[in-house]
């Protein structure tokens, strides 16, 4: 790998202030050399403020910025090492794909030999060789993005900041470039900050992710660890397409048993569960499990030590490479995703079963994740009515 060097970031109680206005609050945590670290959420959680934070363009409020250990709080942006691609490109218009791309070289003095060589090196790298006399206006969206990529690697900075540089894209096009970008990074060697409110493109190319909600970091981890056991119940439902299912439910015990007994008037099941020190009969909690952990019970389809279902299909989703079934579980909408392409018809009856370990079990109040533990002795089948 040739690698441009890797650098180490770190936030420490790090909270930025407009007014009395709190957009990002008391975020903490190590960006590790080499890495490509995603930050993910909603519009205006905080994502692009903190990435704003870290290249020096907004002031931090309290708390501290560190770069490989150096406290970079009152840093000018062009000390810190770092280079930035913007949602917009930022190209200059009257400029040519290679003046823009030099621009930042040319300021910084670099000889006229080595700009020649990164410019030719980057260019190479990013198939853009041939529109190097072209000015903005006369290439497509990708192609801008590419240059301004190619600013990025010409800088030769080991931190690369990105801010949301494909939702310009169409579909087909971000695919593409979520994979160049990633394997760009992985080739140069830097330690890659990137923002995006796309939890699919969060989910494939980042190392870790950290999800942010209202300014307040909700969860950091890998994007499979963070996919399988979410933190709360706002983690689970906005990483996931569709959402992870969910429902209101008792904490109860049976005799011997104990469990969640939905409390929604349609449905009458009770699961049993191996619940954990501090569970308390009559405890509210939410029950969730993923689209894709509800299976089709059909055919030759069976599974022994699940719960299943008895549903009514509301809404079919044919998008080809797989199928979206939606049905009423209480008052709640629930989906199931299949693999391939599944003739279900609306108002048509089906069984749909789940392993009792795909279950999550989240605090009401607090959202917060609660650890369980299956008791899958028993199979428990219901009805949920039309």
């Amino acid at each position: 790998m040739r690698g441009i060097g890797m650098t180490e970031v770190a936030l420490r109680s790090v909270s930025k202030l407009y007014g009395k206005q709190q957009a990002v609050q008391d975020i903490s945590v190590d960006i590790r050399p080499g890495e490509f670290f995603v930050l993910v959420g909603p519009s205006g959680c905080g994502k692009s403020t903190t990435l704003r934070m870290i290249a020096g363009l907004e002031e931090i409020s309290s708390g501290q910025l560190l770069i490989d250990g150096v406290v970079m709080n009152h840093v000018p942006p062009s000390k810190r090492r770092i280079s930035m691609v913007f949602q917009n490109y930022a190209l200059y218009p009257h400029m040519t794909v290679k003046e823009n791309i030099l621009f930042g070289l040319q300021v910084r003095r670099v000889q006229k030999e080595e700009q020649r060589k990164r410019l030719q090196h980057a260019a190479e790298m990013l198939g853009i060789a041939n529109l190097l006399n072209r000015k903005p206006r006369e290439l497509s969206g990708g192609q801008r993005q590419r240059v301004a990529l190619g600013r990025a690697i010409v800088s030769q900075h080991p931190i690369c900041l990105m801010d949301e540089p494909l939702s310009n894209l169409d579909a087909k096009l971000r695919g593409q470039m979520r994979s160049e970008i990633r394997q760009l990074q992985q080739s140069l060697g830097i330690t890659m900050i990137y923002v995006t409110h796309d939890q699919v493109e969060a989910m494939t190319m980042g190392d870790r992710l950290m999800i942010l909600r209202d300014g307040q970091l909700q969860q950091v981890g890998k994007p499979l660890e963070v996919y399988n056991q979410p933190a709360n119940l706002f983690v689970a439902q906005f990483m996931g397409a569709p959402p992870m299912n969910t429902v209101n439910g008792v904490w109860r015990q049976q005799g011997s048993q104990t469990g969640i007994q939905l409390v929604e008037q349609e449905v009458d099941l009770f699961i049993p569960l191996a619940g954990t020190e501090g569970f308390t009969d009559g405890t509210p909690v939410v029950l969730g499990i993923r689209p894709e952990s509800l299976l089709p019970a059909t055919g030759e389809m069976r599974y022994t030590n699940h719960h299943q279902l008895c549903v009514t299909v509301r809404s079919v989703e044919l998008l080809g490479s797989e199928t979206i079934v939606g049905f009423m579980l209480g008052r709640e909408c629930w989906k199931a995703k299949w693999n391939g392409q599944w003739p279900v018809k609306v108002g048509e009856v089906l069984d749909i079963v789940f392993a009792p370990e795909q279950i999550v079990l989240f605090d009401q109040q607090s959202g917060e994740r609660l650890p369980v533990q299956s008791n899958d002795k028993e199979k428990i089948e219901l009805w949920v009515k039309s």
